[in-house]
């Protein structure tokens, strides 16, 4: 039998209260690539970003690490930003590093959602966190398609 598998991890850290540093990995049988990002937290917008290609299928692959340049300036809040980033880092370069971006800004808020919890329970540590859920998801309209904001 023929099998296949393939994981994905984003991780993200707040490097201050307004630059989230995203770290993400794709693995399967056959790739294995990385990349960090930098994103200021309010609009999404994309400070910097690098890449590791640790397994790949041919000497072509490692050229696509400098086209994620084009992310930076660009911005995860934009109307069909994940298009944006599938043709410009996807087509141009490396599809998969695209589906780690793409990944990555998903998790934006998230990561805000996460810091702000974080602070109130360094107020109150016996808060209630699902009512702060649905109250940050009601206060941030940006947040509506996350499944914390479905009842």
């Amino acid at each position: 039998m023929i099998s296949f598998s393939r994981s994905q991890v984003v991780g993200a850290e707040f490097l201050d209260e307004e630059t989230i540093r995203f770290n993400g990995i794709q693995e399967d049988h056959i790739y294995s690539m990385e990349i960090q990002m930098e994103v200021h937290a309010t609009d999404g917008e994309v400070l910097a970003i690098k890449g590791n290609m640790k397994r790949y299928t041919n000497f072509v692959c490692p050229r696509a690490v400098n086209v994620l340049q084009a992310a930076v300036g660009m911005s995860l809040r934009e109307d069909r930003w994940e298009s944006k980033i599938m043709r410009e880092i996807g087509r141009k370069g490396c599809e998969h590093f695209a589906e780690i971006v793409i990944e990555c800004g998903r998790c934006l808020d998230q990561a805000r959602m996460t810091r702000d919890m974080a602070k109130a329970l360094k107020e109150d540590p016996a808060f209630d966190q699902g009512q702060f859920t649905r109250a940050w998801v009601e206060n941030h309209p940006e947040a509506a398609d996350l499944c914390l904001a479905r009842p």
